[in-house]
């Protein structure tokens, strides 16, 4: 049996470990970019998620698990249009790979989602690269449906990222 996964948030002492699971987790499925700006956002969490909902997940005292969500960013905006104000984006969702298959991705949507309800959105929207096809298949398992696609070719290997969206009850 898995040890228990604790949800808190984020802490200032978190920063290294949040940005080192974002890429290992990144690197296990040949997601990760080097050299990019476009992880800004983990350069000052607090500042990019706290308001408006950033966790860590714990298993004796170590960071395994993320997540986070916010007001949708332009890129979402631009291939959604348009969204409601009580739209959501999830942003860095991460399970350290030597911790994945124990239902801690679970638990942390599943807080994630609970936090965005308390505090009034009604609809999660989400990015996937078709580089992680476990993540694709762990949102669509979570009532997440394919609304949007757009091709990236800002880095050396152009690839697509797949919009999803999830209607919170």
């Amino acid at each position: 049996m898995p040890s228990p996964l604790s949800i808190r948030r984020y802490r200032p002492a978190d920063a290294e470990r949040v940005r080192s699971l974002h890429v290992e987790a990144l690197r296990d499925v040949g997601a990760f970019f080097a050299d990019t700006d476009v992880d800004v956002d983990l350069l000052d969490v607090e500042a990019s998620y706290l308001d408006s909902g950033g966790g860590v997940g714990t298993v004796a005292d170590r960071t395994v698990a993320m997540g986070a969500f916010r007001p949708p960013g332009e890129r979402i905006q631009h291939v959604l249009g348009d969204l409601p104000d009580d739209t959501a984006e999830l942003k860095r969702m991460r399970v350290d790979p030597a911790h994945q298959r124990r239902g801690y991705g679970q638990q942390v949507l599943d807080e994630l989602e609970r936090r965005a309800r308390e505090s009034g959105y009604r609809t999660l929207v989400l990015d996937v690269t078709d580089r992680q096809p476990g993540a694709k298949r762990f949102y669509e398992d979570n009532d997440c449906s394919e609304c949007g696609s757009v091709e990236v070719s800002a880095f050396a290997e152009p690839f697509v990222q797949r919009i999803y969206r999830k209607e919170l009850e």
